[in-house]
């Protein structure tokens, strides 16, 4: 390129006119005239040949725009993603992972499903057990309508290694913490505690158990399902639970809350409300049993008699008889309650009474028997009763806290009853108080915290505690 330069330099002074040759000059002076333009336009050339090297380093791909708009600056390199955790992303895939249960959820109850449960965690101050924190129970809770007048519910419950099942009727199962008034062991077990084909008239959500009579409607269930009797029954599940534990009814007389196979009916009106059942046997493993309960609502919304704080009026009445293989009859239970509800308060109570009509045996071993020859030991009466006073502070305190007080009491006739491993232990008439709060986080969480106190009564079972203090999360979905 210089010597190209060169070329046209002196190509361009021989052009140039001939009295610009004629001017007194020499060659010399000349020579130093081409030098310095040579040596500026190397400058030049040098000048926009980096700037020509810049250009291509900064260059990008280019990017078509449409005509007459102006060409995009260039791009500014990626910015490295944000770790997990920062800027509110875990916040936001628990909102994208909320919202996408949420779809799930609605899909299902467009096609008439109904998808529900809830797990609780438990801590303890020192026990018979020897656990501080255990997982009580995880139930998952169906209902599904199929058409105007039939569905089904089921209950799918599994109890963790918590010492808390109770231990009772054949082929139930029940979870939570017994607390130091019921008889209990340290089993993991797992079970339908509800199964059940429905058919109804008026209302076609079929809860799988709890308040089952929020709603007017009349129903037909064959299956598996929890017995209405007293007002517990409607308390079974924990997240249903105001407290921790169950009262003494529940968990001695009951044998942790009725459940069992068979067929019911239910329904209610205005202010009443019934339940009529037959089922297999509830106290032994062959036998049957009948009954059911009669329940009357005074002052309350029409048919919101079982929300979570009534005002007004319950009572009810409920009898139960069962029958062995050969249809004599073996046990028969009769209940009383009362609930009564004004503003922020609530009282509710509950007698049971057993007759026991057949003789307890003993064997040479001195286990309780069913029908031995000899060592007649005498029958089995019970009789319990509780009352549970609870007060809803949200509207005094601007805070969902609600306190709770229980006293509840158990007297057998006998002095011996079989312990959660079929050994037989000695037994006295148990007293318990119960005091504690829940607070409700939300609608999905709550924590609660209760103290059990026996008042100086006590039993010789191998997971009695005379006094208990526990804390109970439970999560709801």
């Amino acid at each position: 390129m210089r010597r190209s330069l060169s070329l046209l330099s002196v190509v361009v002074l021989s052009a140039a006119p001939t009295s610009a040759i004629a001017a007194p000059a020499d060659d010399e002076h000349i020579r130093r005239i081409v030098q310095t333009m040579l040596k500026e336009k190397d400058q030049k050339i040098e000048q926009l040949e980096a700037r020509i090297k810049q250009l291509e380093q900064e260059r990008a791909p280019p990017v078509a725009t449409a005509p007459g708009q102006p060409v995009p600056p260039p791009p500014v390199a990626a910015a490295k993603p944000a770790p997990a955790g920062d800027d509110g992303s875990v916040a936001r895939k628990l909102q994208a992972l909320d919202k996408k249960v949420s779809e799930l959820r609605q899909a299902a109850s467009a096609s008439g499903l109904e998808i529900s449960g809830f797990f609780d965690i438990n801590a303890k101050t020192g026990n018979s057990t020897d656990q501080t924190f255990s997982v009580g129970s995880v139930e998952l809770d169906l209902d599904y309508v199929h058409d105007d007048h039939f569905g089904a519910s089921s209950a799918l419950v599994l109890c963790g290694n918590s010492s808390n099942a109770d231990y009772g009727a054949p082929g139930a199962i029940f979870c939570g913490n017994s607390g130091p008034g019921a008889l209990s062991g340290g089993s993991t077990m797992a079970g339908i505690a509800v199964a059940l084909v429905d058919y109804h008239l008026f209302n076609d959500r079929i809860p799988p158990r709890g308040r089952i009579f929020n709603n007017k409607g009349l129903h037909i269930q064959a299956g598996r399902f929890d017995l209405p009797f007293g007002n517990d029954y409607q308390n079974f599940a924990n997240k249903d639970r105001i407290t921790v534990t169950a009262p003494l009814t529940t968990s001695r007389m009951q044998l942790g809350g009725y459940n069992s196979d068979g067929v019911r009916s239910y329904g209610a009106w205005d202010g009443f409300n019934y339940s009529v059942f037959w089922t297999d046997a509830l106290y032994a493993n062959d036998g049957h049993a009948i009954g059911g309960r009669l329940g009357l609502a005074l002052g309350q919304n029409t048919y919101k008699i079982h929300s979570a704080n009534p005002e007004g009026i319950e009572l009810g009445v409920s009898h139960l008889s069962e029958l062995d293989g050969e249809n004599r009859i073996r046990n028969t239970v009769y209940g009383a309650d009362l609930s009564i509800g004004y503003g922020p308060w609530r009282l509710q109570n509950e007698f049971m009474l057993l007759n026991a009509h057949q003789q307890v045996f003993l064997d040479s071993g001195g286990n309780i028997v069913p029908n031995p020859d000899r060592n007649p030991f005498g029958k089995g009466h019970q009789l319990g009763y509780h009352s549970t006073l609870t007060a809803d502070l949200e509207s005094l305190v601007k805070q969902p806290v609600t306190l709770f007080a229980r006293y509840s009491r158990w007297q057998p006739s006998q002095d011996l009853a079989l312990d959660f491993d079929g050994s037989t232990v000695a037994v006295n008439d148990l007293s318990m108080l119960t005091l504690g709060f829940n607070y409700k986080f939300s609608d999905h969480l709550r924590i609660k915290f209760e103290y059990d106190d026996s008042l100086g009564t006590r039993t010789y079972e191998r997971y009695f505690d005379r006094r208990l203090g526990i804390a109970q999360i439970v999560m709801s979905f």
